[in-house]
C-alpha cells in the first residue's frame, strides 16, 4: 500500500526503489493502492471542474467547491457547499445558497433570497436581488445594485457607483467610486463614501486546466488495461467487481435499473476503469459499495479515445456513481442522480473540454462531505479555503505506474536496491 506516512519516509534515491519494490511485490491485478486526485493548486480539493460552462437545476446540492473557466449557473434553491470560481459570469437563482465565496471574472447576479456565507468579488458588476443576505464583502470592479432589504455582514465596494433599495442593512462600509444612490431607511454601521480612493481587488483569474486533466487521464490509462470488460454485455445484469484496473475498448454503461457492486473485502482498494468511449448510468443504475474503506479510491476515465467527439458522462434520472468521473468531454445527470465519494469524501467530476450540466434535485458530494477546509477569517466570516497544492496523488500514480512496467519487465522479485 502505498500510504501518506510511507510517502514522507520517501527522502532519497534508496528508499524510493525499495518503495519501489514493495509496489512491485503488490502490484497484482487487483491494484490495491490508496490515492487521491490531488491535482496541483487550481484544482487540489474541486468538487466539480468544467473547461465550459456549469449550470444545476432546481435545488441541486453540491457538496464541496465548484469551478469552471466559464459562466457558473445556479437554479433556484441549488447549494454549493464550498466556493464558486468562474472564468465569466457567476449567476444564483432565488433562494440559491453558496457556503463558501463567489469570484467571478466578470459579473456575479443573485436572485431574491439568496444566501452567501462568504465575500463576493465581481471584475465588473454585481447585481443583488431582494432579501438576499451576504455575510461577508461584497466587492465589483464597476457598478454595485442592490435591491430592498438586502443584508450585507461586511463592506461594500464599487469601482464606480453604488445603488442600495429600500431597508437594506449593512454591516461596514459602503464606498462608490462615483456617486452613492441611497433608498430610504438603509442602515449603514460604517461610513458611506461617494468619489472613495479605495481599489477593488481583481478576482482570481480561473485558468484553464484542460491540458492539466488531459495529462492526468493519460497517467491513468498508463497504468494498464487490467481487465477487460465487454462493452456490449457488462452492466446489462447486476455485476461485482473487486478493486483492480478495469478498462472498455469502447463504452461503459450500466443498464436501467442494474447495480455495480464494488466489494473492498475490508480492505484499502482503488477501482480505476479505463473507459475508451464514452460512460453512461442508465436511469435508475446505482454503484453500491460493499465493505469498501475510507481510504479507498474509484476513478472513472472517461478518454474518448474513439472518436474525436466522444468521451463524456451521463447519469440517467435515480442515477448514482460514486468516486471522481474525469471526462474528456462533457458531463451530464438527470433529476434526482448523484455522484458521491468515499466516506466523509465528497467526489467529484472534472471536464477537460466541455460542459458541465446537472438536472433537478441532483446531490453531488453527500451532506457534510469534506472537500477543502473551513476556517474564519479576519473578519468573522466563515468561508471554505482550498488547501496549499498536493501532489501526493499524482506521485503515487507515478510510483505505481512504474512499478507495473518493472514487473512486466522483470518480474516481480527483480528490482535492483
Amino acid at each position: 500500500m502505498l500510504s501518506y506516512q510511507l510517502y514522507k519516509m520517501v527522502s532519497n534515491l534508496k528508499l524510493i526503489k525499495l518503495l519501489l519494490f514493495f509496489l512491485v511485490l503488490s502490484a497484482v491485478p487487483s491494484a490495491q493502492a490508496s490515492f487521491q486526485p490531488l491535482l496541483g493548486s487550481d484544482l487540489n480539493n474541486q468538487s466539480l471542474y468544467a473547461s465550459g460552462y456549469i449550470t444545476m437545476g432546481a435545488r441541486t446540492t453540491i457538496g464541496g467547491n465548484i469551478q469552471s473557466a466559464t459562466a457558473i449557473t445556479l437554479a433556484a434553491n441549488a447549494i454549493v457547499g464550498g466556493n464558486i470560481e468562474a472564468g465569466t459570469a457567476v449567476t444564483l437563482g432565488a433562494a440559491a445558497g453558496v457556503n463558501g465565496y463567489i469570484q467571478s471574472a466578470t459579473t456575479v447576479t443573485l436572485g431574491a433570497s439568496a444566501v452567501v456565507d462568504g465575500s463576493i468579488t465581481a471584475g465588473t458588476t454585481a447585481t443583488v436581488g431582494a432579501s438576499a443576505k451576504i455575510d461577508g464583502e461584497l466587492n465589483a470592479g464597476t457598478t454595485v445594485t442592490i435591491a430592498a432589504t438586502v443584508e450585507v455582514g461586511g463592506n461594500v465596494l464599487a469601482g464606480s457607483t453604488v445603488t442600495v433599495g429600500a431597508s437594506s442593512l449593512f454591516g461596514g462600509d459602503v464606498d462608490a467610486g462615483t456617486t452613492t444612490t441611497i433608498g430610504a431607511g438603509v442602515g449603514i454601521v460604517g461610513a458611506l463614501t461617494a468619489s472613495s480612493l479605495k481599489i477593488v481587488a481583481l478576482p482570481t483569474i480561473v485558468n484553464s486546466q484542460e491540458a492539466l486533466i488531459t495529462s492526468v487521464q493519460q497517467d491513468i490509462k498508463d497504468l494498464g488495461t487490467g481487465t477487460e470488460l465487454v462493452s456490449t454485455t457488462f452492466g446489462t445484469n447486476d455485476e461485482t467487481l473487486e478493486a483492480g484496473i478495469y478498462s472498455t475498448i469502447n463504452y461503459l454503461t450500466i443498464a436501467i435499473g442494474k447495480t455495480l457492486t464494488l466489494d473492498g473485502k475490508g480492505m484499502d482498494g482503488s477501482w480505476i476503469f479505463n473507459i475508451a468511449n464514452y460512460l453512461t448510468f442508465s436511469a435508475n443504475a446505482k454503484v453500491i459499495l460493499k465493505d469498501v474503506t475510507d481510504n479507498s479510491t474509484i476513478i472513472w476515465n472517461v478518454l474518448g479515445d474513439k472518436t474525436g467527439s466522444a468521451g463524456y458522462t451521463q447519469l440517467g434520472a435515480g442515477a448514482e456513481a460514486r468516486g471522481y468521473i474525469f471526462a474528456r468531454g462533457f458531463v451530464q445527470t438527470g433529476a434526482d442522480s448523484m455522484i458521491a465519494g468515499i466516506g466523509n469524501d465528497c467526489g467529484g467530476a472534472y471536464s477537460a473540454s466541455n460542459f458541465i450540466e446537472f438536472g433537478a434535485d441532483t446531490v453531488i458530494g453527500k451532506k457534510d462531505c469534506t472537500n477543502g477546509e473551513r476556517r474564519v477569517s479576519a473578519d468573522g466570516i466563515a468561508v471554505t479555503q482550498v488547501p496549499e497544492p498536493a501532489t501526493l496523488w499524482l506521485f503515487a500514480l507515478a510510483l505505481f505506474g512504474l512499478a507495473i512496467k518493472a514487473q512486466r519487465k522483470f518480474g516481480a522479485f527483480f528490482i535492483s536496491l
